[in-house]
């Protein structure tokens, strides 16, 4: 008898160890309110949910200024997904029934992508707070049910305090309120953006454009933009600010081509960021902010400078595309 009673307490002890080792982790709040930043893979089998932190944050930077986004790590991210290419990603909060001290009740933060990188998106529309409701529910219940995932589990690299890999089918993460990108048919539009297929091998980031949308009608408030690099990094830049004034449109002054090399010669704005666009005939149709970057961004001087395009096409066309 005595060997069975010291096998039961050994199993015991093991129970009890398991407990304890999968503490309560990722936990987002409402009260101030949080915004989270949901990533999903097409066709993938997991996903990432960070949370940003309080929303204040983003009101209290600077104007034009740029933070960093380092709640998740480049080692989740790659744990995750299968490459950079063909992922969503959405920013969004809302204020809930611990409501606010500044924004009142049902108030969404959402993100809108943008259609070429220098030009804002078309705002969220102020709705009603009965229809913002619908939507706020689905972002809590995201919070939410990453946070039961991430109690039922033990604490490691992918579950911590900011973020939390899990399954895609999982029936109360971030794909099953996130729906389409509408928030279940919710919203008036999708919130997500999704990188290209040749996303990773490229130079330009994406960007998507945060809004407030607080109930009542006319145009939500533009807040900033989270943009994603090729490299995986994410930052967030404030909206305002004399870094936000887009410098003058360059003047091309000349066009050379010798040995499959194209020099594009243009003038500069010194501190700007100058980059080289270009397409085939097929594409000369689509505006010049959607051509691909065919090298890479110099920055200006204030003199005439150039950049040189290696290519094999015999019929190619340039735009260069000045950024602050």
């Amino acid at each position: 008898m005595k060997p069975s009673l010291r096998t039961a307490a050994l199993l015991l002890t093991v129970a009890v160890s398991r407990l304890v080792a999968a503490p309560f982790t990722f936990q987002a709040t409402n009260l101030p309110p949080d915004l989270l930043l949901g990533f999903r893979q097409n066709g993938g089998a997991q996903e990432l949910v960070v949370d940003l932190g309080p929303v204040s944050r983003f009101y209290a930077a600077a104007p034009g200024s740029k933070l960093t986004i380092t709640e998740f790590t480049a080692a989740q991210f790659t744990n995750a997904f299968a490459g950079l290419d063909n992922i969503g990603f959405a920013v969004f909060g809302a204020v809930r029934a611990d409501g606010d001290p500044v924004r009142p009740l049902q108030t969404v933060w959402a993100t809108r992508k943008r259609t070429g990188s220098t030009v804002q998106s078309d705002p969220w529309n102020r709705v009603s707070s009965f229809s913002l409701a619908n939507s706020a529910t689905r972002i809590s219940s995201i919070g939410s049910g990453t946070a039961t995932f991430s109690s039922a589990n033990p604490a490691g690299r992918d579950n911590t305090a900011t973020a939390v890999v899990l399954p895609a089918s999982n029936p109360n993460g971030y794909s099953t309120y996130l729906g389409t990108g509408n928030l279940k048919n919710t919203f008036q539009g999708s919130l997500e953006n999704v990188t290209p297929q040749d996303f990773a091998s490229g130079t330009e980031g994406l960007r998507s454009d945060l809004y407030e949308v607080r109930p009542g009608s006319g145009e939500s408030t533009y807040l900033g933009y989270f943009e994603l690099t090729p490299a995986g990094a994410m930052t967030f830049t404030a909206a305002g600010g004399s870094t936000q004034v887009p410098p003058p449109a360059p003047t091309l002054t000349a066009i050379t081509h010798d040995g499959g090399r194209s020099t594009v010669s243009f003038t500069t704005v010194a501190g700007a960021k100058y980059s080289l666009l270009g397409t085939g005939p097929m594409g000369i149709l689509a505006p010049s902010s959607q051509w691909a970057v065919r090298a890479t961004a110099v920055v200006g001087t204030g003199e005439v400078m150039s950049i040189v395009d290696t290519t094999a096409d015999t019929d190619a066309f340039y735009a260069v595309l000045a950024e602050p």
